[in-house]
């Protein structure tokens, strides 16, 4: 029985297979340095004209005929919209016919006042029937005065009808039809002006601080991908909006393309300098474990190009493009993995695709 137990813990042995080596993961890393901090931001906008008009008649009317279309290019008197002219002409006809009975009346006292300058001079009558007679002429006179007015305000009330371009431009929209009636001030054309062209931004809350008037930009267009223009900050809004929390900004184009439209989708991007010098690692160099935000650093073996790798919790200080800034959690010299640290774990072996990177000196 001995022997045969012998035998059996022998057989047990031997069907054990050794463990397994850790496999040596290959992992992409680099040295950790400090350096100049620059920021580019984007924000998405919309192609705008800086002066836009709403447009409306002086006076109440019936549309009698729309004469442009939204889009079509317009120049300064141009006539865009007319209204239904006949009240206006009618009043003005009224307005005409009163006059020259003003006219008569004003030709009828005059007489009366001449004759009785001469009666007076006669002693005909008396000085105070003469001045009566000269209030009379007075007054005539001032209805006449008032009734030319009345005629020149007539006359501009039909010249109302037209609605005319007040400057060079494009139709932004329309607002009304023909048969529609109006009333005084009602916008009926907004007209873009032809000449300085901006994009609309809104900048959150968080960052309006790092935009300043004057500031340069690039302008993209998403109709003409991989092209940029040159812009600068026109205006940041002192106010935020109450529903969205962002600032209103305006970049003017300094060169825009010659089939630019409004209302076209546009990306700005800022390039934020003059920032405190910070270390940067790429994004996927940044990784969460046991709930915590850090990275991997190497710790190098005998085999300076071999070691393992222990979790490092770190303070993210923002994004520059493709890039984190860290706040603190990393010291300059320290190897981080950059490539492949979502599938490593503590204490794990890795080998450096850049056996040098192990050798260079800290800055």
């Amino acid at each position: 029985m001995a022997v045969i137990g012998g035998i059996l813990l022998s057989l047990a042995a031997c069907g054990k297979s050794a463990t397994p080596p850790e496999e040596i993961r290959p992992v992409r890393a680099m040295l950790v340095q400090v350096g100049a901090t620059s920021i580019q931001n984007t924000y998405a906008g919309e192609i705008r004209p800086r002066y836009e008009s709403a447009l409306g008649f002086r006076v109440g009317g019936q549309i009698q005929q729309r004469l442009v279309n939204a889009g079509d290019k317009v120049m300064r008197n141009q006539v865009l919209v007319r209204l239904d002219p006949k009240d206006l002409s009618l009043s003005e006809a009224g307005s005409r016919a009163n006059l020259a009975a003003q006219k008569a009346q004003l030709e009828v006292e005059r007489a009366d006042l001449e004759r009785d300058r001469k009666l007076l001079a006669e002693n005909v009558v008396s000085q105070s029937a003469y001045d009566r007679q000269s209030s009379k002429f007075l007054a005539a006179q001032a209805a006449y005065t008032a009734g030319e007015a009345q005629l020149r305000q007539s006359g501009n009330q039909v010249e109302y009808a037209l609605l005319r371009a007040d400057h060079d431009g494009t139709i932004s929209s329309v607002a009304a039809e023909a048969g529609q009636v109006v009333a005084a001030g009602q916008t009926v054309i907004t007209l873009a002006d032809a000449g300085t062209t901006e994009v609309a931004v809104n900048v959150p809350e968080d960052q309006i601080q790092r935009i300043k008037l004057d500031q340069p930009a690039q302008v993209s267009l998403w109709s003409a991908a991989g092209k940029t223009y040159p812009g600068r900050v026109r205006e940041i809004s002192a106010s935020a909006d109450p529903a969205t929390r962002t600032y209103a900004v305006r970049v003017t184009l300094l060169q825009a393309p010659d089939d630019l439209r409004y209302g076209m989708t546009a990306s700005v991007q800022f390039e934020i300098t003059g920032l405190p010098d910070m270390i940067q690692l790429p994004l996927p160099a940044l990784v969460e474990h046991e709930g915590k935000a850090g990275v991997w650093i190497f710790k190098p073996e005998a085999d300076a190009a071999v070691g393992t790798v222990d979790f490092r919790p770190v303070v993210s200080a923002g994004l520059a493009g493709n890039a984190v800034m860290i706040g603190s959690g990393l010291k300059p010299g320290e190897i981080v993995v950059t490539a492949g640290a979502p599938l490593l774990h503590a204490g794990q072996k890795v080998r450096l695709l850049d056996p040098a990177l192990a050798s260079k000196p800290s800055p």
